[in-house]
């Protein structure tokens, strides 16, 4: 089906810009204007490439730290009185909102034809499911500046989480990637230099230096051959996870790992339950925001499970009873719903609960870090000193050929 490019003006006069698939100009044209847009020019494109493909979802993507910095303001300007036009047209004329401008401007033309917020919002698919949801309740409920004023706070505590993470692997990433450079310069620059040395001795290396010397020639002489081997091992591992099938088998191991697994698992738990607190007391109904909530996770063995929850809850039904069949949460989790549902209140205590699980969070990363970053340099150096050591060995024993 031939791709067009088009322009058009909305019913309060804003010219906006698109594509779109059609099969002809005429049928294009007959779809913007049951879209209530009028077309001004028309022209065919051929498919994108891949580059442009990437460039346009770079710049459509919208960052954390910006849609909260958005809807800070948007709640801001709402509470103090606003009409929901001039907030978006002041929003909109940040300095410091990049790419978001030109989403808000459109958001604002889709406003004053009369759409809501929250199908304006939806129409771009820049932000999440969730988050229009949160707004749609807001809309229905008469109160979208105290709605937005909570998605700005789980925004912001969920960014707190992602920081806090990333930060935990700045030094550690940083520690391997210099390490394994100066390994590779000890292999293939370093070692190269005595070979001659050795050939002129005329004696059989020890062991140590002749595996150290055979590793140096292989990745000097088949380096490009590893690398491709290596990008085809990522290739065709990413394609495997592509499959649900073994994504979720993936997934599912990937819990069950002693450490690790249990860190991700809490990590998951703690989004699934502060996403599912706030779309509640937002006023949205337990299965759509049990539904929302699983488009946060990760882990697919986890969304699965809430997702087939959310899919098969009665009405009536218990919902710690229903995830406890899926035997995929712990204890704990499963007592907090379970408090929350009898004492009417899930949406305080699961956000309670989450906050909880935060400081805990915080706390098994602080461990973690303090280990980790301990055993990798004792790693890294037994590495190091082995490579020296091996070619100490050499050298001396081709000293004492020379003495003797």
């Amino acid at each position: 089906m031939p791709n067009f490019r088009y322009r058009a003006m909305t019913g309060s006069g804003v010219v906006v810009r698109g594509t779109s698939d059609a099969p002809s100009v005429q049928a294009l044209i007959e779809s913007l204007r049951q879209q209530g847009q009028f077309p001004i020019s028309t022209a065919e494109v051929g498919r994108p490439s891949l580059l442009a493909t990437l460039d346009a979802k770079w710049r459509n993507r919208v960052s954390p730290r910006l849609l909260l910095t958005v809807t800070q303001e948007l709640a801001a300007l709402l509470g103090a009185g606003l009409e929901l036009d001039r907030a978006l047209g002041m929003v909109s004329s940040l300095s410091n909102i990049g790419p978001f401008a030109e989403h808000l401007r459109a958001v604002r033309a889709r406003v004053r034809d009369g759409a809501s917020l929250a199908d304006a919002l939806a129409e771009d698919k820049f932000v999440p499911s969730f988050y229009v949801s949160m707004v749609r309740a807001g809309e229905l409920g008469g109160n979208l500046a105290t709605t937005l004023a909570k998605t700005a706070d789980y925004l912001a505590r969920a960014l707190v989480v992602r920081e806090t993470v990333t930060s935990a692997l700045v030094y550690p990433i940083i520690l391997l990637a210099t390490a394994g450079f100066s390994i590779i310069v000890i292999l293939t620059l370093v070692l190269p230099e005595f070979e001659p040395l050795f050939a002129e001795a005329g004696k059989t290396l020890p062991w140590p230096t002749r595996l150290v010397m055979g590793t140096s020639d292989i990745i000097r002489s088949t380096w490009w051959a590893m690398a491709l081997i290596l990008a085809g091992l990522g290739l065709w591992a990413r394609r495997l996870l592509a499959r649900p099938e073994l994504r979720l088998k993936f997934d599912h191991a990937v819990l069950r790992l002693p450490v690790l697994g249990q860190l991700l698992r809490a990590m998951e738990i703690e989004r699934l339950i502060r996403t599912l607190g706030t779309l509640i007391a937002a006023g949205v109904a337990l299965p759509t925001a049990l539904r929302l909530s699983s488009g946060v996770l990760w882990n697919q063995s986890l969304c699965t499970a809430v997702s087939e929850t959310a899919s098969s809850l009665r009405e009536g039904e218990s919902l710690s009873d229903r995830l406890t069949r899926t035997k995929a949460f712990p204890p704990l989790t499963l007592d907090v719903i379970r408090v929350g549902e009898e004492t009417g209140r899930l949406d305080e205590v699961l956000l309670r609960q989450a906050d909880l699980d935060e400081q805990r969070i915080r706390h098994r990363l602080d461990r973690l870090l303090a280990l980790l970053v301990p055993a990798l340099t004792i790693l890294l150096g037994i590495v190091v000193a082995g490579l020296i050591a091996s070619m100490l060995v050499a050298i001396l024993s081709v000293n004492d050929l020379a003495l003797q």
